[in-house]
């Protein structure tokens, strides 16, 4: 069997072995190292890998011949609004103010949990598509019990590993938020689904309750917030904590910030787009040890594509090394190579989801999350990790594997309608524009929706 035979995702059967076979691994753990050989995958993990690692498998194993695919760990998402998946593109052009005005003050409210569910599910599945296996959901638009519970089963149909982040929209009622936490942990929070707090304005009471019930949290980090000083001085941050975008932020800042051990999650296009800064902050991040994430945030006015993040997230690296360097400044940080970018969005990814070693790497033991890369398109190829982060794009991921199971194989989706899921997506859009007294046709050539134009 090889990649191209659309009948494996049948035959891989939960708990029977697979041995994907004749495969460029690109390991990003130094134990394993990168090689050609075997991936060993025994129901949700994996077993062994490394050359000959298949040899010693049981005799109904699933062999497949990989073909010389290049395979990378999953990548993760460290930060994306899931739920805004059915609005992509509404409006290209925004600043923040206007997509905060969009999104939070107007067309989230209107949401139904349907509506809701068929953006995370949106979302989830051009995910997978693009090779992402995890995503840190920062769902600021839990307006509901209903809503929450929308979303979540949403995702876990879709198959994609999630830390769901439950929020409300900036200047929304959250009384309802912090008990339904619990809820959500009770009913959803298991190996694919981990449960955290977000708030659009982090409160130091919010930080108290998720530490002392064992949640965590995420926050949108930057200098819009007052007293940045006050939070990274609390004393409540810590590994289960991931700061987003951490844009203007001091060097005794983000020295506090690698004291604390939280993660970040950087956002190499959205930075820039809303103007937080002409860059994300990732030499900053660099000069005192923080092993960053990498973060799509949403598809309101760009396209998330992990591949494209991880090259704009090295060109800004090496440029602020090499301004830094011009400028005459000691003990900068060296040039980002393509191994750093990977690192980015698969070990960073990991520690932003709060799941180091578990995901982000493959390796013996590890979740068995990882993406096949189809090679003809790349050729020539001289260096497979070249390829994978210089060169790869959404038609260049053949296969995604989350947990041990198939979502993505011979270049289609698995068990996914697409044609339906796209219809359903645009009936919500269509109806949340029409409530606000816009459709689709007044917005076609415009870069930016205005409200009550």
């Amino acid at each position: 069997m090889n990649l191209a035979d659309s009948s494996v995702p049948e035959r891989w059967s939960t708990g029977r072995t697979v041995v994907l076979g004749n495969v460029h691994v690109i390991s990003m753990d130094s134990r394993v190292g990168d090689f050609v050989g075997d991936v060993v995958i025994e129901g949700d993990t994996i077993r062994d890998l490394g050359p000959g690692a298949g040899a010693d498998r049981p005799d109904d194993a699933l062999v497949v011949d990989a073909g010389g695919a290049i395979a990378i760990p999953g990548l993760v998402d460290s930060h994306v609004h899931a739920w805004e998946g059915a609005l992509r593109g509404v409006s290209p052009d925004s600043d923040f103010m206007s997509y905060m005005a969009l999104t939070h003050s107007t067309l989230g409210p209107l949401m139904s949990p349907e509506d809701v569910a068929v953006g995370q599910a949106l979302t989830a599945a051009r995910a997978l598509d693009q090779g992402v296996t995890t995503i840190v959901d920062n769902n600021h638009n839990v307006r509901s019990r209903e809503h929450a519970h929308a979303a979540l089963t949403a995702l876990r149909d879709a198959g994609v590993r999630t830390v769901f982040a439950a929020g409300v929209g900036m200047g929304q009622p959250d009384g309802h938020l912090l008990p339904l936490l619990l809820e959500l942990r009770s009913a959803h929070d298991d190996d694919m689904t981990r449960i955290r707090l977000m708030q659009a304005f982090p409160t130091l009471d919010g930080w108290k309750f998720a530490v002392e019930h064992g949640f965590g949290a995420v926050a949108e980090f930057g200098t819009w917030l007052d007293d940045l000083d006050g939070y990274l001085t609390s004393g409540l941050l810590g590994p289960s904590f991931t700061l987003d975008h951490c844009a203007g932020l001091s060097a005794e800042q983000w020295s506090r910030v690698a004291d604390s051990g939280a993660a970040v999650a950087l956002a190499p296009r959205s930075d820039p787009h809303y103007g937080f800064a002409a860059a994300a902050p990732v030499l900053q991040a660099d000069r005192v040890g923080v092993q960053v994430g990498l973060s799509s945030d949403n598809e309101f006015e760009y396209g998330s594509h992990l591949f494209e993040e991880m090259r704009q997230l090295m060109s800004a690296q090496r440029g602020a090394a090499a301004a830094a360097t011009q400028a005459g400044e000691q003990d900068v940080p060296r040039p980002w190579g393509v191994r750093d970018a990977l690192r980015a969005a698969t070990v960073g990814g990991a520690l932003a989801a709060g799941l180091p070693g578990r995901v982000g790497v493959l390796a013996p033991g590890a979740k068995a999350d990882l993406v096949l890369l189809g090679t003809d398109r790349l050729r020539p190829i001289t260096s497979e990790l070249g390829a994978a982060v210089s060169y790869a794009t959404v038609r260049d991921v053949t296969a995604v594997v989350v947990d041990g199971r198939p979502r993505k194989w011979a270049g289609e989706l698995v068990g996914v309608d697409w044609a339906d899921l796209v219809r359903r997506g645009e009936d919500s859009r269509d109806r949340l524009l029409a409530r606000i007294g816009h459709s689709v046709e007044d917005l076609r050539f415009a870069g930016e929706l205005v409200l009550g134009g």
